[in-house]
């Protein structure tokens, strides 16, 4: 090895060696691309800044860090680069843009040119050495690309062809040429400062391997223990810098020993840290950078005032943007301040403090899985939900305001109520979860004592839903008054369907209307127990009806019909009505009845499961229970009495709706009326008439299917078969206003003139031109078609 390490410049390599030739097994140049463009910012911005400087400046050069490889002596010396392509690409390119700026084509030319040829080339493809040999020799006029695209200009030469727009190497040099004529086109004189060895703007560290050629063994070994800069090892090395800046001489101990805040973060991320981070390496490439990334990104973000006027487009840019970005975004953005850096090493100290293992603070509880988080943190930051983020963002405040010193207990009752707070508030717009962050900076002053000041505080905060604001407030008082309702309150809050939101309970045992009548501080502690025992009991019942996925479904929707008994519990959903879903995020949903508050029929329908669980006793059989309540209902509306007799009408309504429109109540498959569906009264007619004993009644009558249709311009309708003295024809029955209607077809009656005299005659149907049809009443139906049916027996037994 020669030469080890010495500092020289772009033009003192070309002077060593004839040539610079990026070998064929090298990539591509990558620095030009679409995806590269925070890469080929912050290196442009870094080469710019170091023009901007005065050639005396102690910070110049520039040092471009190692650049190593191998020398070819097979004929002129070649310089074959092991690592560092991509940057001495980059600043071939600024030669040749700067010498073209500043009209020094004969100075390039003596350094950069051998004949017609370029001393800078590639082996990778034919196609890009070409385009090195055709670019050193163009030289337009400087004005040509003030008002147009340098790329452009390139691109319409004759000498360009149309074929290297295949060739990623050339269009990466296109990309990255407009890039500098970007920041450089008003820069002058910058050609001389690049070539002054004396005072060189931009060096790097040459390590060159002489006399060997270069075989894929040795790009494989160099690579191996010479690999380039990550971008989380660029980002540490830049953030390094700014923590000098942050902390100035502030120190931190590790071990006993003090180290500035700078070097404790270098020293500990190398570390203990790296350590930490292990865990959760790609099994792959064993790298961790990603995760780290991953986590830092999160850390900023968190750190974000939501009170600032610029705070909604971070959050566009957080989830929106991929921290494997580069250093700049952060810095440009402001994201790496002080309170960034303050709160990331107190994560990391707090999270990594036994054996560099995850260890959590608090004990294990339903309301905030801090491994868990971690782990998402750690993954794809950018996915949380805006939820996780109000949670997330409550929990970093939590330990920035009480420092390493937080109280687990604390810790743990702040965060059962932000839990119930923010999971059971709406966040549609990323403004709404902006409301629930100030409202947590506004509570954080309480935060050591929270349901202290929730019990005490008319409105304790209003950046959350409001009506779990209140709940939140009296279990606080009931917390506190008596300590038999901690293991039921929690007991309840912890179940996976309710999620905190209890309120139900609380009404159904009477704790809410005695609050209305005295405060608490005027019960006694008899009183106490009475309500705590009401509420154990809905508790169970509840318990048993729903799991933590929604309704725990029994066969033949009995919940649904027995509840269905005590009264019309069905809420809107749009244009319709549904027998409610387990979404919770549906606006008919069980979840939504149990919340009660405002909205049609809502607390009406909490009554009634009142009702229900008041008559469900445990030690019975359940399903005996229900089905008693459904075969005593009676006296309902008559579509009530329908749902409840008649489980398939429930089975037919694939996502639990009905939509009324007049006297008609649709029962749909989906959601719309353009979908498939069918009609709640013929549909229980069909239901009747499959009935064995029914069927025998009515021949020679048979029916033959249900007809849902989609759309409006038909009628759902049931169809009965007739086959009359060789003749096959049918009846449609359906709804209409109010009754029902059968239909028969003039046509198929031709060939059978005294089936449709008897029709007319005895039964009464109307004749229009197309057919003859019958109204006949909900009630009456079941006579008519029995009395149709004989009647047609004996005219076919008669014309016999």
């Amino acid at each position: 090895m020669s030469d080890s390490g010495s500092q020289i410049t772009l033009k003192q390599l070309l002077s060593r060696h004839q040539r610079i030739q990026i070998p064929m097994i090298q990539r591509d140049y990558a620095q030009g691309r679409p995806g590269a463009e925070d890469v080929r910012e912050e290196f442009l911005g870094s080469l710019q800044q170091a023009f901007a400087l005065a050639a005396n400046d102690d910070a110049m050069p520039l040092n471009l860090d190692f650049i190593y490889g191998s020398v070819d002596i097979d004929g002129p010396a070649r310089f074959l680069p092991l690592d560092g392509q991509q940057r001495l690409t980059t600043l071939f390119l600024l030669h040749w843009y700067l010498a073209w700026r500043d009209g020094c084509q004969a100075e390039f030319r003596q350094v950069f040119c051998e004949g017609a040829g370029s001393r800078f080339s590639y082996s990778v493809r034919p196609s890009s050495a070409e385009f090195f040999d055709e670019l050193v020799n163009f030289w337009p006029a400087r004005e040509a690309a003030d008002e147009s695209s340098l790329t452009g200009l390139i691109t319409n030469q004759a000498w360009y062809f149309r074929y290297w727009r295949l060739d990623p190497t050339i269009q990466s040099c296109l990309t990255m040429l407009e890039a500098i004529h970007q920041r450089f086109a008003d820069v002058t004189g910058a050609y001389a400062r690049l070539m002054d060895e004396q005072q060189p703007v931009i060096t790097f560290q040459l390590l060159d391997l002489d006399h060997f050629g270069l075989s894929d063994d040795l790009y494989i070994k160099m690579n191996a223990r010479g690999k380039p800069l990550t971008a989380f090892e660029t980002f540490k090395a830049r953030y390094e810098h700014e923590l000098k800046g942050q902390f100035g001489d502030e120190t931190r101990d590790i071990s006993g020993q003090a180290f500035t805040v700078a070097d404790f973060f270098a020293r500990s991320m190398d570390t203990r840290w790296a350590d930490f981070f292990w865990a959760y390496r790609d099994k792959e490439t064993h790298l961790y950078d990603d995760a780290i990334m991953n986590f830092f990104h999160a850390v900023a973000f968190v750190c974000r005032d939501p009170e600032s006027s610029g705070y909604l487009e971070e959050i566009s840019t957080f989830r929106g943007k991929p921290l494997k970005s580069a250093y700049v975004l952060y810095h440009k953005g402001g994201w790496l301040e002080r309170d960034f850096s303050v709160t990331l090493m107190l994560l990391l100290e707090t999270w990594s403090a036994q054996d560099n293992r995850f260890t959590p603070l608090l004990p294990d509880n339903p309301y905030f899985n801090e491994a868990a988080m971690f782990q998402r943190l750690v993954s794809d930051p950018a996915a949380l939900a805006y939820t996780d983020l109000v949670q997330l963002f409550a929990y970093v405040a939590f330990l920035r305001t009480t420092g390493e010193q937080s109280e687990p207990q604390a810790l743990l009752e702040w965060m059962r109520v932000i839990y119930n707070l923010s999971i059971n508030s709406s966040y549609e717009r990323p403004s709404d979860m902006q409301r629930s962050l100030l409202a947590v900076q506004s509570l954080l002053p309480h935060a050591g004592d929270v349901l202290g000041y929730f019990a005490s505080t008319e409105k304790p905060t209003t950046g959350f839903f409001l009506q779990q604001v209140s709940e939140e407030q009296l279990k606080a008082e009931l917390l506190l008054a008596h300590s038999g309702w901690r293991e039921l309150i929690e007991r309840a809050e912890k179940h996976g369907y309710f999620k905190g939101q209890i309120e139900f309970l609380l009404e159904f045992s009477g704790a809410v209307a005695k609050r209305r009548k005295a405060g608490l501080a005027q019960w006694v502690p008899g009183e106490h127990l009475a309500l705590q025992q009401r509420f154990s009991g809905y508790l169970d019942k509840a318990e048993k009806m729903f799991s933590a996925r929604g309704l725990n479904s029994l066969a033949d929707f009995r919940w649904e019909r027995a509840l269905l008994s005590f009264g019309d519990y069905l809420l809107p959903s749009g244009s319709n009505y549904s027998f409610l879903v387990n979404s919770a995020s549906e606006q008919a949903s069980w979840k939504r009845l149990l919340r009660g508050g405002a909205g049609e029929n809502v607390q009406e329908a909490r009554a009634l499961l009142q009702k229900l669980l008041e008559q469900i006793d445990l030690d019975a059989p359940l399903e005996d229970q229900l089905d008693e309540l459904i075969a005593n209902a009676e006296g309902l509306e008559p579509w009530r009495q329908i749902m409840v007799d008649t489980p398939a009408v429930f089975g037919y309504c694939g996502e639990h709706a009905l939509r009324w429109e007049g006297d008609h109540i649709y029962l749909l498959k989906k959601s719309r009326m353009s979908g498939m569906h069918a009609e709640l009264f013929s549909y229980h007619l069909f239901s009747q008439l499959e009935a064995e004993q029914l069927q025998k009644k009515l021949l020679p009558l048979r029916q033959v299917e249900y007809q849902p249709v989609s759309g409006s311009e038909f009628e759902p309708s049931l169809y009965l078969a007739l086959t009359f003295r060789g003749s096959s024809l049918y009846f449609l029955i359906y709804s209409f206003l109010g009754n029902f209607r059968i239909y028969v077809s003039r046509k198929a009656l031709k060939s059978v003139p005294d089936l449709e005299k008897l029709l007319v005659a005895t039964f009464k149907f109307d004749v229009q031109k197309e057919a003859i049809y019958l109204e006949v009443t909900r009630e009456g139906i079941h006579t008519t078609l029995l009395s149709m049916a004989r009647a047609i027996k004996v005219l076919e037994v008669q014309g016999g």
